[in-house]
């Protein structure tokens, strides 16, 4: 077994003072590898970044020499049966869900941040100690020992875990079934907490009744309140962690449903993600990129599913849903990108460029265009007496409770084995998924079986309405490849625009000290507004609703 030991004696510091102790299984080499990433965002992290001081020491407290064999994995040699000891600090300055923060008020941690995976130990226990006399309160979502204590199955698990340490938590918990929840709020409350646990209580039955079981037996909300503007999840088998802010601001309807989104959102992860996964994600190797094409089915159907369910539950109404649906919409329009990639391409792309803005309409975004994928699939299912909630319940029994990697065709068979109409779903898949055609008009389609209809207004903006210009202060983000303008003006040009009775005026400052000026004949259609009206209630609808 190893053994952690985390204390932090001088929070405002904001390093966190790790030993780790282990004892060698054999003669040789020991590599301690940190990770380079963590699950839920595919882009390189480079942990090893925040880490210093690191040194070796044997049970004696004889120092032990050690080399680096790659930015971020440590070697030393031992003999077998000796006990080492491995100290180093960890720079907690990074306030996220997925972070690290250390500061006069807790000590927050993901542990696949800071700690090492011993090679050759990577499926021993490891126990964790929290040194922490000046913070009270404990959360992590390991079960806690009878000592205080924790104990990981693995490194798996291990980094699949998160500690909170503090004074000021707020706590509140509910029971679905036979599993436990909890709710650990860390910041200020301005809300209902009645109703919001209620809410809570919705969704997750939802959930839970749609997929037949709960993976665990407790679970935990970790949320962190905060006094700015911030908005993140990250996903773990026996919880989550939430950073939302500003924290007053959820005194506002609109400001709670965003919050109620992410919490849904990160519930369905602990099914899909968590343990329905694909082939090359199981298990993870932290120490590199792990590519995969599966992206769609990892954040897009979760991003659906995720604010279905707060509809389906009556937390939200069919309206509210609507409205998130329209905010998918609008992402989709302003990007271009499906035009030059596909999902797949675009989800193998992660590793590259999938959590930045990137060159203009060069990918198209895993999250809402997965999303409305998933949304058209679960129309056509539902026209032909499934249902995508029977895929997923199907997918849990086939891949994630026996912890069984899917393929990209394993899953999409078990998709279209709920139709017998498979000719269908063939064609949607060579057109929109490892295709690239434009979805948005086969959607406005198919949500007519539901009784909406989507409208795409002008945008009230002229310039983007006109010209197919996004502005942001004034100043050019984004250029729509149709444009008349597309061959005069440069993203970064900073404009102001002057309308007549048919011609828009521009005058145009650019970065490398010029001026220009353009005029344009007035157009429209570029980077319509969408809208989903509510129409006639259909037999499909009050079914898909249920």
């Amino acid at each position: 077994m190893c053994k952690y030991t985390i204390s932090c004696p001088n929070p405002a510091s904001q390093f966190l003072q790790i030993q780790l102790e282990l004892t060698a299984p054999s003669d040789g080499p020991i590599s301690l590898q940190l990770p380079a990433w963590r699950a839920g965002r595919y882009q390189l992290a480079n942990y090893a970044q925040f880490l210093r001081n690191f040194r070796v020491q044997n049970e004696t407290g004889e120092k032990i020499h050690w080399r680096k064999i790659s930015k971020d994995c440590w070697t030393f040699e031992a003999k077998k049966n000796q006990k080492y000891l491995i100290n180093y600090e960890f720079f907690c300055s990074r306030m996220d869900a997925g972070g690290a923060w250390i500061d006069d008020q807790q000590v927050s941690i993901n542990f696949i941040n800071c700690c090492f995976e011993v090679k050759g130990l990577e499926n021993s226990p490891i126990n964790i100690q929290a040194d922490l006399p000046s913070f009270k309160q404990h959360v992590c979502t390991i079960p806690v020992n009878p000592a205080g204590s924790w104990t990981a199955e693995n490194f798996q698990m291990l980094a699949d875990s998160t500690f909170l340490a503090s004074n000021s938590l707020s706590h509140f918990d509910y029971k679905v079934g036979d599993a436990n929840f909890h709710i650990w709020i860390q910041g200020e409350i301005h809300f209902d907490t009645e109703l919001f646990i209620e809410r809570f209580k919705k969704f997750t039955a939802s959930q839970i009744q749609d997929f037949g079981e709960f993976p665990e037996k407790t679970y935990h909300f970790i949320f962190q309140l905060l006094p700015y503007r911030h908005y993140h999840g990250v996903e773990h088998q026996k919880g989550t962690v939430i950073t939302f802010g500003p924290a007053e601001s959820l005194s506002d309807p609109n400001q709670m449903e965003e919050l109620l989104g992410v919490s849904s959102h990160e519930l369905y992860h602990a099914w899909n993600v968590c343990r329905i996964r694909p082939q090359e994600l199981l298990p993870y190797d932290f120490s590199k990129e792990n590519y995969t094409k599966a992206g769609w089915m990892l954040e897009g159907i979760t991003t659906f599913m995720g604010d279905y369910y707060l509809m389906k539950s009556g937390v939200f109404s069919l309206e509210t849903f609507l409205i998130q649906i329209e905010n998918t919409l609008k992402k989709e329009i302003a990007n271009q990108g499906w035009k030059n990639q596909t999902i797949l391409e675009s989800s193998y792309d992660l590793w590259l460029d999938g959590y930045q803005q990137g060159i203009p309409d060069r990918k198209v975004n895993i999250y809402s265009h997965g999303s409305l994928i998933c949304f058209c699939l679960d129309i056509m299912l539902l026209e032909r007496g499934s249902s995508f909630t029977s895929v997923m319940r199907a997918t849990w029994n086939k891949f994630g409770k026996p912890k069984f990697g899917y393929t990209n065709e394993s899953f999409w068979e078990t998709l279209i084995s709920h139709s017998t109409d498979s000719g269908i779903f063939e064609d949607f898949y060579r057109r929109f998924i490892s295709g690239n055609e434009d979805l948005i008009p086969f959607f406005s389609e198919k949500i007519k079986s539901l009784g909406l209809k989507l409208e795409l207004n002008e945008n009230s903006d002229q310039l983007a309405n006109s010209l197919g210009i996004l502005t942001s202060d004034n100043k050019i983000i984004k250029i729509h490849q149709d444009s008349p303008a597309f061959v005069d003006l440069m993203i970064g040009d900073q404009v102001q625009f002057q309308l007549t009775e048919n011609k828009i005026n521009l005058a145009v400052s650019r970065i490398n000290g010029f001026m220009h000026k353009y005029s344009y004949d007035l157009g429209s259609g570029f980077f319509p507004e969408p809208k989903i009206k509510i129409e006639n209630e259909t037999e499909f609808r009050v079914k898909w609703m249920k």
